[in-house]
């Protein structure tokens, strides 16, 4: 009796497995209820009574539903607004997502390119615009293989940025088609969720590979780049040295405004520090004025140089430079 009953549970576990996709786009109902004519009823024999008269508000019409044709009953997809102060809409045509300009080194048509070359994906650039060879859908719910070819396009306002995916052609079982609004919906949301959740993921990975850089003392020296500036060089590779230059320039004074991490530029705002401040990092105050400056960092293989510069872009020199650096290798050789 258990072995029976157990085979019974495994027919039945395997039976729901074995369900088709096209069972779960399409609803179980033949719709033969709707054929159905409605009951009609006989007038009532009064005997000479005088009844009151039928009342026609609630009766139903006597009318023939047209059955209609098999719809996809998937839910449906929208673009989720996973970026910080963002937010995300389908328009129609378009699937988009439109964030702050501050967040543009994460979120661009470079990172984009970058994830359809890891998922083997052809591509051709325009300007700001990408267009995809044909692509699977990436749906485990999908009938007769659709593939489509994708448009992805990066528009740049003053103060915000967005991604927007549209499809340009959709085939299926090599027949191309031309998408509902419906197909549109789902099938650009889809594309644009996993590019923004891909995208994250990277910078989380980023981020905690950033977070995760040693502490350990960094060797330095003045040194003069290639073009002849002043500059501070670092026996330690650029994400070290892009870490910790990040908890060093607060302490005197340099607040981080912006920063482009794929370029190791930073722009800075220099509020000016007390004399007692620097005599801690054994010099004297600089005569640096209030106001915007700027922080390059380039990598020389396993070391790397940083460049600081003022509002004009001339980088510091003479006492400021020496001021400045020294009072980060003070910090630093910590």
């Amino acid at each position: 009796m258990k072995k029976w009953l157990c085979t019974a549970t495994m027919l039945t576990v395997l039976a729901a497995c074995s369900a088709s996709n096209e069972s779960k786009q399409q609803a179980n109902d033949s719709f033969e209820k709707k054929s159905a004519e409605l009951p009609a009823f006989a007038p009532l024999a009064t005997g000479g009574i005088t009844l009151p008269k039928q009342d026609q508000t609630y009766q139903l019409p006597q009318i023939k539903a047209a059955q209609s044709q098999n719809i996809d009953i998937r839910p449906p997809t929208s673009p989720l607004a996973i970026i910080p102060n963002s937010i995300a809409q389908f328009d129609g045509e378009r699937s988009l997502i439109a964030y702050p300009l501050s967040l543009q080194d994460v979120y661009n048509l470079k990172q984009v390119e970058r994830l359809l070359k890891e998922q083997n994906i052809s591509y051709n650039l325009q300007g700001e615009k990408i267009l995809t060879d044909w692509a699977p859908t990436g749906r485990a719910d999908d009938v007769g293989n659709p593939q489509i070819r994708y448009q992805i396009e990066q528009i740049t306002t003053r103060d915000a940025r967005a991604l927007l995916v549209s499809i340009a052609q959709m085939k299926r079982d090599e027949i191309i088609f031309t998408p509902t609004q419906a197909d549109k919906q789902r099938y650009t949301s889809d594309r644009l969720n996993t590019l923004v959740g891909d995208l994250n993921a990277a910078y989380r990975k980023q981020q905690n590979d950033l977070n995760n850089v040693g502490y350990t003392p960094i060797q330095t020296a003045l040194a003069t780049d290639t073009n002849g500036r002043t500059a501070l060089a670092m026996n330690a590779g650029f994400s070290q040295s892009w870490e910790r230059l990040a908890g060093a320039l607060p302490q005197l004074g340099f607040e981080t405004k912006s920063q482009q991490a794929g370029r190791g530029y930073r722009e800075l705002k220099y509020s000016p520090l007390e004399d007692n401040d620097w005599l801690r990092f054994g010099v004297n105050k600089p005569d640096l004025e209030k106001g915007v400056y700027s922080m390059q960092l380039s990598a020389l293989g396993k070391q790397s140089a940083v460049v600081i510069s003022d509002e004009k872009g001339n980088a510091l020199s003479g006492a400021q430079a020496q001021a400045v650096y020294q009072a980060l290798q003070a910090l630093l050789a910590k």
